[in-house]
């Protein structure tokens, strides 16, 4: 990103953050200081409010912030309370200074709604504006529409003690890059909007201080939606260093973040650079935090959910970083390194569906500092549009190591944009070659049990059952509505007070194979005492080898879990068990948890990995093959090329998707693929599946060809042919697979029912709308049909679900059909949001693919599909019509 402008650290450093954090949340509940004063604010009717009273008491509050703002600076124990389900349009100004054992509170108080405080969406609005705090706790609000919302603005150092928890943040924008009140000079020092910035107008890289500004921080379930920025750590852009060597800010966790759909761009629409910007930080902890959407509108200097530049020694684990939209700007990634930083672990992470890739290592500013020892570690990249990684830039050479991931992308899973990786360590990265082969815990949780295999589950000491009541407010699985522990959410664990008892999350095998493994258990909360953890197959330990794992209390760095070549069967269950210990003291024990397994070998597989080696196929006809590169070529030398398989592969019909990736050097696009079964061994045409491939295809693609749409795909299958071509020319395959994980589909119609056409419309020009046959029939009066698919589909995850794929039988001489698309922020029709398909003239069934993920506005949301078939008069008959990945 073109913007201007590891080792971890002991768990003693970390005990004695989270002590203070966790001493901080709980004065919420304790007695404060004998001298302290609650203040209570609260405009709306019937609260008997007055600005000129006392504010001490909640049947006599403040109705407005001007006698906040007049109190001078507040004293340790001070509590300024705003009534629940209240609302102000105004800004709140703060001072004071607290103790560890007192700190001020700015919070909630009653029964409703959040207090709001909701500005006039002007660039020059603040909601709340704290000067060199330390000792704070702000929480339960939520926060608007304003050019920034909370301003943490430091003019001395040596500060601490900060906590931001259960914070709403929304529609804040305006300012960009120093833009209009943000200006240094005559403004606050805010370089991009942001709901919580921290800040300075006297310390920049030039002006350092010799101790950190701020340390012991802790943001906890923060919520951030349309803003440009929903924290920001960014001294005003500043390269901040003091003489000591310290950072501006150190110790710095961050908690259960909830970043989407922050697309909101500065003044004028001036660009959303990044969803949050962290600058001169040193022991960062980022957790259990799932960023979706971020940097979602057009920015020249580019685009990145997360921005880091002076960041050191931090430890980035069990979080989802996903769906960077495509804006056409530069970058597009979900991290951006962006200059300076040193010992960074990014680890057991999962990064799918971002529009460039999912880490960027930038060298482009000279003479700075360098982007040292790295380690990306565990982590699972699953179609991000640039690959997994991403080198940019010469002027140094970043360093660290690449190790032990697991990744599906279409492009390279290391990207070179005119730079290297020569400064990396790169091991044991492990390529899954279809999305629907990858289980990631976090990714596929939600409010129904069983989703991508996972479930939660509870053992009290006897037998394990599924959690059976899920909390849409807590958004865990727990065992009933009045009871919350044992319980199982998106990235943590925690179990019940039960010396005997144990919380699990569970995978169930879908199919036979050879899986892959990666996790990190660490504790997710401070003030426990710790937990027991361990991996089990089948109720066999795996993991680890010799003993169960204790985690001890405080640990955020906790135990890596790498296991490659895991044989499951079908039903087997692999469980990541939390148990209390022996003292059966589950209190602050929850613990961060999010697995991923992947299969890296299942059904009929062939690589082609070694060269000269085809792997048993035969070149039967008119064909010659060589293997090379972990490609195989093929040559055809007619018009009837094909090659067989080895026999006898007693391949069950269960496996019945075909997935080959190929590159097509010729202007030929069927392709063909034969099998025989053990009970009928003869080659026909009864007995095969045409598909079709990209001609002259600059690159290689994955296609997926449903076999079982043949009657005759049953029983056993005793050997494939295939016919790549049917002309002269080459072919170059990368893998090719039979097997039971196909499609991967997120939304399908099967139109399997006579006369249920599964919610699909007539909208335009059809005359005949009928189903029958196992086919919707469809028949054109007019140059313009189109039907439209049932509305509110919800299809998430947009640029990972990114495939229309429809199989039909085209009756008419046409040639053309279109797919249109609304989502839930564009419900409008129109051609931008479409993708048009040949068809071919054929009484053939065909499948056809349509990448929607090429087009902008397939972000977000899907709402509603609109099918036009045709673009003339005449019929088609639909056999399928799925979403998928």
């Amino acid at each position: 990103m073109n913007h201007a402008m590891g080792r971890p650290f002991g768990k003693l450093g970390y005990a004695l953050l989270l002590a203070f954090a966790a001493a901080a949340g709980l004065l919420l509940l304790g007695s404060a200081s004998a001298s302290a004063a609650s203040y209570y604010v609260n405009n709306q009717s019937g609260s008997a409010c007055s600005d000129t009273g006392a504010g001490t008491s909640a049947s006599a509050p403040w109705c407005s912030f001007a006698p906040v703002n007049s109190h001078g600076a507040f004293a340790a124990g001070d509590q300024i309370l705003l009534a629940k389900g209240g609302a102000w349009n105004e800004r709140m100004t703060l001072a004071g200074t607290g103790t560890s054992a007192n700190p001020i509170v700015l919070s909630a108080y009653g029964s409703g709604a959040k207090p709001k405080i909701v500005r006039n969406g002007l660039e020059s609005d603040r909601a709340i504006s704290l000067t060199n705090p330390s000792y704070w706790t702000i929480s339960g609000l939520e926060i608007g529409r304003a050019g920034a919302g909370i301003v943490v603005s430091f003019s001395t150092a040596g500060h601490e003690g900060l906590v931001f928890k259960d914070i709403y943040l929304h529609d804040i924008r305006g300012i960009h890059q120093g833009s209009g009140s943000g200006d240094d000079v005559t403004g606050d020092a805010v370089w991009n909007s942001a709901g919580i910035e921290f800040t300075s107008k006297t310390f920049d890289d030039s002006h350092s201080a010799s101790a950190p500004i701020v340390r012991n921080v802790l943001f906890e379930d923060i919520e951030g939606s349309r803003n440009l920025d929903t924290i920001s750590i960014d001294w005003f852009n500043g390269s901040y260093s003091s003489v000591t060597g310290n950072k501006a800010a150190e110790h710095v966790v961050m908690r259960k973040l909830n970043f989407h759909q922050n697309d909101a761009g500065g003044s004028g629409a001036t660009g959303c650079d990044d969803g949050m910007r962290i600058t001169d930080v040193r022991y960062l902890t980022l957790i259990d935090s799932r960023i979706d959407g971020d940097a979602g509108c057009h920015s020249d200097t580019g685009t990145a959910a997360i921005y880091l530049a002076g960041v050191y020694d931090a430890n980035i684990f069990n979080n989802s970083f996903t769906n960077v939209p495509h804006t056409s700007s530069p970058d597009m990634v979900a991290f951006d390194f962006e200059c300076c930083t040193d010992r960074v672990n990014i680890g057991e992470n999962y990064f799918a569906g971002n529009a460039g890739a999912g880490i960027s290592f930038l060298a482009i500013h000279p003479g700075l500092g360098f982007e040292l020892n790295t380690t990306a570690a565990g982590n699972t990249f699953v179609q991000n549009g640039s690959g997994s990684f991403r080198r940019a830039g010469t002027s140094d050479t970043p360093t660290g190591t690449i190790r032990d991931n697991l990744y599906h992308e279409a492009n390279a899973f290391l990207y070179e944009d005119g730079a290297d990786y020569s400064g990396f360590s790169v091991s044991n990265n492990q390529p899954i070659k279809s999305v629907s082969a990858i289980a990631h815990a976090s990714a596929s949780f939600g409010s129904s049990q069983g989703l991508g295999n996972w479930t939660s589950k509870a053992y009290d000491g006897a037998s394990w059952t599924n959690l059976a009541s899920y909390d849409t407010a807590k958004k865990q699985w727990q065992p009933s509505a009045a009871t919350a522990f044992p319980s199982v959410s998106a990235f943590e664990l925690q179990p019940s007070a039960c010396a005997n008892c144990k919380v699990a999350r569970v995978w169930t095998a879908p199919i036979q194979g050879i899986v892959s493994l990666r996790a990190r258990v660490l504790m997710a909360e401070e003030g426990g005492d710790g937990v027991v953890v361990r991996i089990a197959k089948n109720g066999t330990r795996i993991w680890p080898a010799s003993a169960d794992q204790s985690v001890a209390a405080g640990d955020r760095i906790g135990y890596e879990a790498i296991l490659d070549g895991i044989a499951v069967g079908a039903g087997d269950e692999l469980r990541f068990e939390v148990s209390a210990g022996s003292a059966g003291n589950n209190a602050s024990d929850a613990v961060s948890w999010a697995p991923s397994i992947a299969y890296t070998n299942y059904g009929l597989q062939w690589d082609f990995g070694t060269a000269g080696n085809l792997e048993n196929w035969t070149m039967a006809n008119q064909i010659a093959g060589t293997v090379s590169g972990g490609i195989l070529t093929l040559t055809s030398s007619g018009s009837d090329p094909y090659i067989v398989s080895a026999d006898n592969l007693n391949s069950p019909a269960a496996n019945r998707y075909l997935r080959i990736r190929l590159k097509n050097n010729t202007n030929d696009p069927m392709a063909q693929l034969f099998f025989t079964t053990t009970t009928d061994t003869a080659w026909s045409a009864s007995k095969s599946v045409l598909f079709v491939t990209k001609e002259n295809a600059p690159d290689y693609s994955t296609y997926v060809v449903d076999l079982g749409v043949n009657p005759n795909w049953t029983g056993s299958i005793k050997q494939l042919r295939l016919d790549p071509i049917s002309k002269s020319g080459t072919m170059n395959v990368d893998f090719i697979q039979v097997t039971a994980l196909g499609s991967g589909a997120s939304k399908s119609w099967e139109f399997g029912t006579d006369t249920d056409a599964e919610g699909w419309t007539a909208g335009n020009q059809i005359s005949s709308m009928t189903v029958s046959g196992g086919s919707l029939n469809l028949t054109s009066a007019g140059t313009d049909p189109y039907i439209y698919s049932p509305d509110n589909l919800a299809i998430d995850n947009a640029l990972i679900n990114r495939y229309v794929r429809i199989r039909l039988q085209n009756l008419s001489s046409n040639t053309t059909a279109q797919i249109f698309f609304t989502t839930t922020t564009d419900t409008t029709w129109n051609a931008a949001k479409s993708v048009t398909i040949p068809l071919l003239a054929t009484s053939d069934y065909m499948e056809y693919v349509a990448d929607m993920g090429a087009v902008a506005g397939w972000t977000g949301s899907i709402r509603q599909l609109r099918f036009d078939p045709l673009t003339a008069a005449g019929t088609v008959k639909v056999d399928f019509i799925r979403i998928t990945n």
